[in-house]
């Protein structure tokens, strides 16, 4: 063999080599990527799962939460089985209904206060109110006994305001947001000037569709917010004629109790469903 074609033979084993190893390296950054994205899938996929089970829990059942993401029941099955995972459109309407972050969603099962918080919104019944509600309650000045207040509660989202009108005038003015447990509603709002005035209220019963109106407590500074003091509040979706139903409000507002000595006050069932009928009987 001569010396030219002896080179060549060499130069082409050499080049072969080269390409062999730079193949060879290739395919092992292929196949680690490759184990990655597997890693990283199986992770996803089971904090998915935990999430995913997490909701349907909060549901209630497996029905309602595929209905409300709207894939049939089957296909959310085989999500739940680790056989399928959504599309990212899915994926993204659950997050966006549930206002999770969805990288919070698949990388992380999701902790007891945050499902906490997302029970709370799926519960509050806040989407219940509308707009703005009148308000009726007794005057806390002694020199104005037996007097009923006029007031207005409105609800914007997650926030409320309640203001205590004298005439077309407004004379006090609270602001707050509205908070929830598992059977009460709250609403804890202050003013720079008026101090701060609380309202608490059983859940209304969702199957009456937008409130109409019921019983709250009231807990609100008088005396020139000297005094605390706590009173029944009416609230209702219309206004009410305060001269020509006193008496019928007086009676709705008017703490009662067979008892001589009080140990506590409560609102019952009852004195809800009597305003509540109440108010109906006026629209």
């Amino acid at each position: 063999m001569n010396k030219a074609a002896k080179n060549t033979k060499e130069l082409y084993y050499t080049d072969n080599e080269k390409l062999y190893t730079i193949k060879k390296d290739s395919l092992d950054e292929i196949n680690i990527v490759k184990a990655s994205k597997n890693n990283l899938f199986e992770n996803i996929s089971n904090n998915f799962i935990y999430n995913l089970k997490k909701l349907i829990q909060l549901e209630g059942t497996q029905k309602k939460l595929a209905k409300k993401i709207g894939v049939s029941e089957d296909l959310l099955s085989k999500y739940k089985s680790g056989d399928a995972f959504p599309s990212i459109e899915t994926l993204a309407y659950i997050c966006n209904t549930y206002k999770i972050k969805i990288d919070r969603f698949i990388n992380l099962r999701l902790s007891a206060l945050e499902l906490e918080n997302i029970e709370k919104g799926l519960y509050s019944n806040s989407n219940i109110f509308f707009g703005s509600y009148y308000c009726y309650f007794f005057a806390t000045n002694i020199g104005k006994d037996d007097s009923i207040h006029e007031g207005i509660l409105e609800f914007h989202e997650e926030r409320v305001s309640f203001r205590i009108l004298l005439g077309d005038s407004i004379m006090k003015d609270f602001s707050g947001n509205i908070n929830n447990s598992e059977k009460i509603m709250s609403f804890n709002m202050e003013s720079t000037e008026d101090g701060i005035a609380y309202l608490s209220m059983a859940k209304p019963n969702i199957n009456k569709g937008k409130y109409v109106g019921g019983l709250a407590m009231l807990f609100l500074p008088s005396d020139a917010n000297s005094k605390p003091c706590c009173q029944k509040l009416l609230i209702s979706n219309i206004r009410i004629d305060r001269n020509i139903y006193y008496e019928n409000l007086k009676k709705l507002l008017t703490l009662n109790s067979s008892k001589l000595e009080l140990r506590n006050v409560k609102l019952s069932t009852f004195e809800d469903e009597t305003a509540y009928n109440f108010i109906e009987s006026l629209l």
